[in-house]
């Protein structure tokens, strides 16, 4: 897949995810909340490495968190997978669940529950944010 931030925008619309994710994507969460400073940059080098490395060119990274991205598949499933693994952690079932992981992350990095709201209202326009709000048990 090539990698311009137009073609990566225009695959994050394809599908059907909020315009903030392709946002994201490109110039990363700061530009979106404060709070995701951190847990979704712009997507960069260990995302795209993963892409080539894994041979799947049904990913499409999301954001970014240090080596860890975050990807959407084709089939309409999501993962987080480190660059330093040979295959995703974690896969979701859809995007809700994804967001319950960004938000879980920022529940413990101990960010006010406004900014998660905010945050999970942003990221779920017009859906019920109370399941994503619930920190996981990890």
């Amino acid at each position: 897949m090539e990698h311009s931030p137009r073609i990566l925008q225009d695959r994050i619309r394809a599908l059907g995810l909020p315009e903030l994710v392709a946002l994201i994507a490109v110039d990363g969460g700061a530009t979106v909340h404060p709070e995701l400073w951190y847990r979704a940059e712009a997507v960069g080098d260990p995302a795209w490495s993963i892409v080539r490395v894994s041979g799947r060119d049904d990913l499409t990274p999301l954001w970014a968190c240090d080596t860890t991205t975050a990807f959407a598949c084709d089939d309409g499933t999501f993962l987080e997978w480190d660059a330093e693994e040979d295959a995703p952690w974690r896969t979701f079932p859809d995007f809700e669940g994804l967001v319950r992981s960004l938000l879980t992350d920022l529940y413990e990095d101990e960010e006010s529950e406004a900014s998660r709201q905010a945050i999970a209202r942003a990221m779920l326009p017009g859906r019920s944010t109370d399941r994503a709000l619930e920190p996981e048990d990890r």
